[in-house]
């Protein structure tokens, strides 16, 4: 696809508009309480920092088109594949629909993860790689038995969780260059 035919947005633009233009850099309690309110829209209040905003933002683009991902999955706005309907979107809509993926994607960390503290680190980079594979990838094999990164955050192995990052650079049978630099991205934070 040339890039006259896309209409690309500003990642730093929707990160403004999720966190009212200055994000709290304290560590937000772990699983999220309250609710944030984007243009009269109450969305979930997210646990990532905005470094994660950042991570998965960069990775993803922001396109107001819908376009087909790697995967072969209809997509628009920061990773969107929920509800796209082949309109441009604008960057308010956009921005609702990625609060909603990442706290779904923060839902699954939250419901897979052991007894033991994660970093916000952690947080961050785990987040960015269920948003990019999706729960039910991050828990499960195609064989339907459980994935070992899984195993690990199950278990409250973080640390070896934050090493299986680096095997999950394929995207439709191919190694995909984005997905190499993403994963050096997210283990950098996962250890931080």
């Amino acid at each position: 696809m040339k890039t006259s035919n896309k209409a690309v947005c500003s990642v730093m633009a929707i990160i403004a508009i999720v966190t009212g233009g200055a994000y709290q850099t304290e560590t937000v309690s772990f699983p999220p309480v309250g609710e944030v309110e984007i243009n009269g829209s109450t969305v979930a209040k997210l646990n990532v920092s905005q470094r994660a905003l950042e991570i998965i933002g960069n990775a993803e683009s922001c396109r107001l088109k819908p376009y087909v991902c790697p995967a072969g999955l209809a997509t628009d706005g920061i990773g969107n594949t929920h509800n796209v309907t082949g309109k441009i979107k604008t960057e308010t809509e956009i921005a609702i629909d990625w609060v909603v993926n990442i706290s779904s994607s923060e839902t699954c960390l939250i419901t897979s993860k052991g007894d033991v503290l994660m970093s916000q680190g952690q947080v961050d980079a785990f987040t960015s790689f269920i948003f990019n594979t999706g729960c039910t990838r991050f828990r499960n094999n195609p064989d339907g038995s459980e994935t070992r990164i899984f195993k690990h955050i199950k278990a409250g192995r973080y640390n070896n969780a934050c090493n299986e990052l680096r095997f999950w650079v394929y995207g439709a049978g191919k190694k995909l260059p984005g997905l190499i630099k993403r994963r050096k991205v997210e283990t950098d934070a996962c250890f931080a």
